[in-house]
């Protein structure tokens, strides 16, 4: 399927694995390399080093790989980009990030992946729950980050994964006891942009819960920028028998902002796992869910919203691997693209030998708002197993005629008919996250990057 206005690779530059090395060359992540401090544990040290070699023999994944097909990567592969300045030198402007603050629950602030001292005030953490920035859980508790460093986000053929943990030096973790449960949620604000040349950031974040804990952490990755500038963030999750984690995931980012994100899960037994992934994205989005449900009576329950207009790409993919039967798992993804805007959503499903009994569903639908926009959808299953239950859909399409004529028919202007559907049809997914004082945020986002570009009203 050709794709507009993007610049496609060439055969030439492409290696025969499927991958593309940077247009710029290897030296501009050499370099950043190099500025990371040294004062790390050699252990670290090795792995950083390990995953730059493995970037450098990968390079960039092209459309070549199935994975891949829809997805360009050259707006990345073509820049030359440094680190942020540690410490920043400019504060963040608040009318950036102060609107991103969810009052009510402990909180982190990061800007340009720096941890900053502005946490509002909030309701102290038991001792059971630890909430640090990834330096400090290295220096107190060092022996779990190096045991789960990795192990929910191997580095495989993964060039992303390896670029985040050659350059990997900032984060969040955040840790429940067995038994911990939070009422109020956490919340994980990273704020990017404001910058003089491209800039990449590869914040690594740990969500690790013992047995029977429960708990909400919502991440906001918040920036806008008129210069190229890299988010490659990863958060690695496991969760204990019986743990509950919600998991919001915001972006809303304008401009120049780029960003590439994954969210690798482990569930134990009897334990869920519920995402909720809302993305207003800038120039290039792509964000992925990874869970492996390795015991029966997990659960995951992924839901997602993407809204894109301009010429912004925005690529969604997820993969449940029911790695062991009487396990479940529920997907609802909806997109809505404006303008000159397209958008990917890929959903896997894979049933493993053996996995008797696993029930999973998975439903995309999209809503094109012009005749420029492009979506490219594509639910998958994989099933080597007898007596399951799966199903998967997909629906693209306008908005309802018969609907607009009600809505015309009672006095509603054309204008306002249109919107009033298209925020409820993305509003479902919306009203899922759990906290209120997210949901008021998220409502007044949607309503203003509909508000952005607004449909153009039927002859």
């Amino acid at each position: 399927m050709s794709v507009r206005g993007r610049a496609i690779p060439t055969p030439d530059s492409m290696s025969a694995s499927g991958f593309i090395p940077p247009l710029q060359g290897f030296g501009s992540y050499e370099n950043a390399f190099g500025q990371l401090s040294q004062s790390v544990p050699a252990w670290l040290q090795q792995l950083r080093a390990a995953a730059l070699d493995t970037f450098r023999q990968l390079g960039f994944p092209s459309q070549r790989l199935e994975d891949w097909k829809y997805t360009d990567t050259t707006p990345i592969a073509r820049e030359v980009f440094q680190l942020p300045r540690r410490p920043p030198a400019t504060e963040p402007r608040a009318e950036l990030w102060e609107p991103w603050v969810f009052s009510g629950g402990a909180a982190m602030v990061f800007f340009q992946g720096w941890p900053l001292p502005l946490q509002p005030v909030a309701p102290p953490l038991p001792d059971e729950v630890s909430l640090l920035s990834l330096q400090d859980a290295l220096a107190k508790e060092e022996a779990l980050v190096r045991g789960l460093l990795g192990t929910s986000a191997p580095l495989n053929e993964q060039s992303f994964t390896a670029l985040n943990t050659a350059l990997l030096d900032e984060g969040a973790w955040v840790r429940l006891a067995p038994g911990a449960r939070l009422a109020t949620p956490i919340q994980l604000l990273f704020v990017g942009g404001s910058v003089e040349h491209p800039t990449i950031l590869c914040p690594r974040n740990f969500i690790v819960l013992g047995d029977g804990a429960e708990a909400t952490v919502i991440e906001c990755w918040i920036g806008e920028s008129s210069v190229p500038f890299l988010t490659n963030g990863i958060t690695e999750v496991v969760l204990g028998e019986e743990a509950h984690l919600t998991h919001v995931r915001i972006l809303a980012e304008r401009e120049a902002m780029l960003h590439m994100g994954l969210t690798a899960v482990r569930q134990s037994r009897g334990s869920t796992f519920r995402s909720q992934v809302i993305t207003f994205p800038g120039q290039w989005t792509r964000v992925e869910i990874h869970t492996r449900l390795e015991a029966p009576a997990a659960t995951a329950l992924l839901d997602g919203l993407f809204v894109a207009n301009g010429s912004s790409f925005v690529d969604h993919h997820t993969t449940i691997d029911h790695a062991q039967g009487a396990t479940t798992s529920r997907q609802l993804y909806k997109g809505v693209l404006n303008g000159a805007s397209h958008g990917v959503f890929n959903g896997k499903v894979f049933v493993r030998p053996g996995a008797l009994k696993s029930d999973a569903q998975q439903m995309n639908k999209n809503l094109l708002l012009s005749d420029d926009a492009e979506i490219d959808t594509k639910p998958q299953l994989e099933i080597f197993a007898d007596d399951v239950k799966c199903s998967h859909g997909a629906a693209i399409g306008q908005l309802d005629e018969e609907a607009l004529f009600y809505l015309r028919s009672r006095g509603v202007a054309a204008g306002d008919a249109r919107h009033m559907l298209i925020y409820g049809f993305a509003n479902e997914i919306v009203e899922r996250v759990p906290w209120e004082n997210a949901r008021r945020r998220l409502r007044a986002a949607l309503q203003e990057r509909l508000a952005t570009a607004p449909p153009e009203d039927p002859a």
